[in-house]
């Protein structure tokens, strides 16, 4: 299904580990791996009154990026070596996330690699405001590579990840299945279907926890309507796991039940609207995404493609967010 990777990287050593699990990701499925880097134009503010400033020349700006390009082109040559795989390197001039999300679309690229510098908190309010530009403004999926990435191994029988994938009963949510379907086939993984009940009542605030009379219900509605996508997986090769659990905080539960099967990867659809327009984090996808240890898979679906983009009737709280 993958048939251009794309990896944006500004050639720190933090992105070692998205760069590692693209190469993987580029061998296992046979695709194309395009590394790329945004040159910005230096900004440059004169004082009024102000001593004579460093001048920037254009033989400076020449030297800057042929050293930026050569540096890029090592990385592409040394990956080409190691991975035996096609890597396209491109230097392109703009502002960097609109002109990665330009590119990635022009490329027709299918999955874009990145790694997660989210300090969690009030330190930062983005996830790393590239990355969550990205999700935010474009359809492709994003897989955010958080250390350690396990989740790939050297050949596909040493693959054993486990996707932890929410569905709160909207056909939005349901749109990220066939991505997951195509990772999970070429990662030979188990993908956990997982539906969260939360609270809607003062009876079941009291006690969240199953085997009492006003949950029965909402459980076995939760647990029939993860038989249909589980199903459709099955159907495709996937080895497919579902699960209802109980919880006063969706973000939490999905968390908490993503660390408890040791899970390598938490794939989530999020409706992308919200950014620095959004200080406190209103949807579960959002939180999930800042706060997880574990990766993720975040995918912005198309509204218009979901025949219905509203929960079911069941007590799950919505996870696709406003």
């Amino acid at each position: 299904m993958y048939k251009v990777i794309m990896a944006p990287t500004e050639g720190s050593d933090a992105e070692s580990g998205a760069i590692s699990a693209a190469v993987k990701l580029a061998q296992r499925f046979g695709a194309d791996l395009h590394l790329v880097r945004v040159l910005t134009a230096p900004l440059v503010i004169e004082m009024v009154p102000s001593p004579p400033v460093l001048e920037i020349t254009e033989q400076t700006l020449r030297d800057e990026r042929a050293a930026r390009l050569h540096k890029l082109e090592a990385l592409g040559t040394e990956l080409r070596t190691l991975g035996h795989i096609g890597v396209v390197t491109a230097l392109v001039d703009g502002r960097v996330s609109p002109t990665l999300r330009d590119y990635a679309n022009e490329s027709n690229v299918d999955l874009i690699v990145m790694s997660s510098h989210s300090r969690g908190g009030l330190k930062r309010v983005t996830l790393g405001s590239v990355t969550d530009f990205l999700i935010r403004n474009t359809h492709i999926p994003v897989l955010v590579v958080k250390p350690p990435a396990a989740f790939i191994g050297a050949t596909h029988e040493e693959t054993v990840a486990r996707i932890v994938v929410p569905l709160d009963g909207s056909a939005m949510a349901e749109q990220i299945l066939p991505e997951v379907a195509a990772l999970a086939l070429g990662l030979n993984a188990t993908v956990h279907l997982l539906q969260v009940l939360t609270p809607q009542t003062y009876s079941q605030e009291q006690i969240v926890e199953p085997g009492y009379p006003w949950w029965e219900a909402a459980i076995a509605g939760a647990d029939a309507y993860l038989s249909g996508p589980a199903g459709s997986l099955a159907k495709d090769g996937v080895k497919v796991n579902k699960e209802v659990i109980l919880g006063e905080s969706v973000a939490t539960a999905i968390m908490d039940y993503a660390a408890r099967i040791e899970a390598n990867l938490i794939a989530i659809a999020t409706s992308g609207s919200g950014g620095m327009t959004r200080f406190v984090f209103g949807s579960v996808a959002d939180a999930v995404t800042r706060l997880s240890p574990t990766s993720l898979l975040v995918f912005h679906p198309r509204r218009e493609a979901a025949t219905s983009d509203a929960p079911d009737s069941s007590d799950a709280q919505a996870l696709t967010g406003a």
